[in-house]
């Protein structure tokens, strides 16, 4: 159950921070690295960026459980 809290509190600082990170250092040159990303809104582009970095997390948190599940099951 720890181990779960841990994660979640994780994920749900990682997002907005990876976001954050992105939206300060793509978008200040004088021609963004962003692009098109950099002009849009920036509340929406970080809730947009923020969904993504979740999204990933999610992803790789359960391949990570799908293959520990998948080496017990050979052992």
């Amino acid at each position: 159950m720890l181990r779960l809290l841990i994660y979640g509190l994780t994920v749900l600082h990682l997002g907005p921070g990876f976001a954050f990170a992105v939206l300060a250092f793509g978008c200040d040159d004088s021609p963004p690295t962003l692009g098109a990303l950099c002009r849009q809104d920036s509340l929406a582009t970080f809730l947009w960026i923020t969904l993504g970095i979740w999204l990933l997390c999610g992803l790789g948190i359960g391949i990570n459980h799908y293959l520990k599940r998948g080496r017990q099951l050979d052992a």
